[in-house]
């Protein structure tokens, strides 16, 4: 009787120190789950099956496409286009026209009414919702299934890859970020944005806890605290974000705002001139605690300058972590040069919302680099040349040759066939039987007035050798658009192009210096030159702007789709009106 009676003693008052000690045991429980999962990723079987993959790539691929054909044959979409005839890849490519996202608009709007069976059987888990680089929102349908083999496919791939290459990276990682609004259909299918969507994966015990956060808070104040939070903890091993141009805009708030930041640090309260409800800020201020010596330290870095100065806040950060896309190697290679001197800068996949489309294996690599997924989706590649044909010939993953370069052409498991990405990738090489790629440009980017068809990379390839000629001139940003898109607003009689720049090093530039990159332009396109010898294309405009109004016409961009700032792409060609107005407007010079 004794020993019961001591037994549920002691049980009472375990689960009384439970109770009372519930976020100590949150977090030793916290601390668990992340050692167990650095473990697991230790043991690189992810690596080892996408490496066995890619020694089978072709008849892996076969079976994927076959298996989603057979899965979706008595949709309305599969009955539609024969889907029970096509036996192999031969007759599918044969049979089904290479498609485009308005092939697919109609099905998506009455799959998101709540009609079944139409791209997919049943109806999807989610919507993915992707605003590119226009503003323009476009959705595609995902299931459960799909979202969890991209996290195989993709994230656990490269996390066992920076678990390999950096050792203790994962140990403390901060990510930046927005939290994403969820909406629904008309029948309730939830809609989320991309990348957002994929975020939530099971590694999330990998990351530090999330700063409080309400909805009326400004993208200023949001990642105020974000920084403030990571400014406290000096042993962060990783920071990581949605896009290099984000971590662009976080560390211009840490230039901007450093003082504040610092004696917040000091006084562990927030500074009084955000505005934040004061129920989120007691939140924020309970995670607190006055900290004068991390203050003392980071004062005394920051005063020193921003050059390197990420590894002088943190000096355990093993790499930085964000996603390449567009034209945001200009980011990266400022980030690089810059605050983020002296750390790896890791661009991890080549994805989109339609599919995963490869992962980058070669963290420490200048120029990103992709092995194509071989059981991600089904692969075709269209030659440059022909990429202006409606219906051109494609080639699969045994038919590519290295240094050519190629339209991307995607088939995947939820509802998209044949379906033209509108990426230009080049091939670089192989790893077994699966091509490696280059992300080159997006064909949406290309200015075309006259037919000339100036591409995304090639564009600013021509601005980074004018610059050369622009003594003491530095490249922060860009954009440009056709003369026809600002109308009116446009001077000229014959369509050009409206080029604006953000310039570190000068604050005016002559006429002349302005005229060159017209020069350059001719120089490096044959079919340009041509088009301005004959004048059907008048000369190139250019205009000085400030670093800001390029963060001005994201946050337009993330306005015009709904949603958050880091779901958006910074847009090197402006296609739409209103974006390209806005930036005239904020013209210096």
């Amino acid at each position: 009787m004794y020993f019961l009676i001591t037994v549920v003693v002691t049980c009472v008052s375990l689960l009384l120190l439970l109770l009372w000690s519930g976020k100590r045991v949150h977090g030793w429980m916290t601390k668990l789950q992340h050692r167990w999962t650095i473990k697991g990723l230790s043991r690189g079987k992810h690596i080892k099956n996408l490496e066995r993959d890619t020694r089978n790539a072709q008849d892996i691929q076969q079976k994927l496409l076959l298996q989603s054909i057979g899965k979706h044959q008595n949709t309305e979409y599969g009955l539609r286009h024969n889907f029970k005839d096509l036996q192999d890849v031969s007759s599918f490519r044969k049979n089904h026209r290479l498609t485009q996202y308005d092939d697919y608009k109609d099905y998506l709007q009455r799959t998101s009414q709540g009609e079944e069976n139409i791209l997919v059987q049943g109806r999807p888990s989610f919507l993915v919702a992707t605003a590119g680089t226009s503003g323009n929102r476009s959705m595609v349908p995902i299931s459960d299934k799909t979202a969890s083999e991209r996290f195989l496919q993709g994230a656990a791939v490269y996390l066992e890859i920076i678990d390999n290459t950096f050792p203790g990276a994962l140990e403390k990682v901060f990510k930046f970020t927005f939290p994403p609004p969820v909406h629904r259909s008309e029948a309730g299918i939830p809609i989320i944005p991309y990348p957002s969507v994929f975020s939530a994966n099971p590694t999330m015990n990998l990351y530090s806890p999330p700063v409080p956060v309400h909805p009326s808070m400004s993208h200023h104040e949001i990642l105020y605290t974000q920084l403030l939070f990571a400014l406290r903890d000096p042993d962060l091993s990783m920071l990581e974000a949605n896009f290099f141009w984000f971590l662009r805009y976080v560390f211009s708030i840490l230039e901007d705002c450093w003082e504040s930041l610092v004696a917040d640090i000091q006084k562990g309260r927030l500074s009084s001139e955000l505005k934040v409800p004061l129920e989120t800020r007691k939140q924020m201020e309970d995670m607190l605690v006055p900290d004068a010596s991390r203050a003392a330290e980071l004062r005394s870095q920051l005063q020193e300058g921003f050059h390197g100065i990420v590894k002088r806040l943190w000096p355990k950060l093993q790499v930085i972590l964000a996603v390449e896309s567009g034209g945001s190697d200009l980011d990266r290679q400022i980030l690089k040069d810059g605050v983020c001197l002296g750390i790896p800068v890791y661009s991890p996949t080549y994805c989109a919302a339609e599919g995963l489309c490869g992962v980058n294996l070669w963290p420490m690599k200048d120029v990103p680099q992709y092995v194509l997924c071989p059981r991600s989706v089904f692969f075709e590649f269209i030659p440059v040349e022909m990429t202006e044909q409606e219906q051109p010939e494609t080639l699969c993953v045994q038919d590519v040759s290295a240094d050519k370069d190629y339209e991307l052409v995607i088939s995947n498991g939820d509802g998209l066939y044949r379906y033209r990405l509108g990426d230009v990738v080049q091939v670089t090489g192989f790893n077994n039987q699966s091509p490696i790629v280059k992300f080159l440009y997006r064909k949406s980017q290309t200015l075309n007035v006259r037919g000339e068809r100036i591409s995304e990379c090639g564009f600013h390839k021509t601005l980074r050798c004018t610059l050369d000629l622009w003594p003491g001139a530095a490249l922060l940003n860009y954009c440009c658009a056709e003369s026809t898109v600002l109308g009116p607003l446009s001077g000229g009689s014959d369509p050009h192009y409206e080029v604006f720049v953000a310039l570190k090093g000068v604050r005016n530039l002559s006429e002349d210096q302005r005229y060159k990159l017209d020069q350059t332009l001719q120089e490096h396109f044959l079919v340009y030159k041509s088009f301005r010898f004959k004048g059907s294309i008048g000369p190139v405009r250019v205009h000085l702007t400030s670093p800001k109004s390029f963060l001005r016409l994201l946050e337009l961009a993330a306005k015009l789709s709904g949603f958050p700032l880091d779901c958006v792409q910074p847009p090197r060609t402006l296609k739409n009106k209103e974006m390209a107005e806005m930036i005239w407007k904020q013209v210096l010079s």
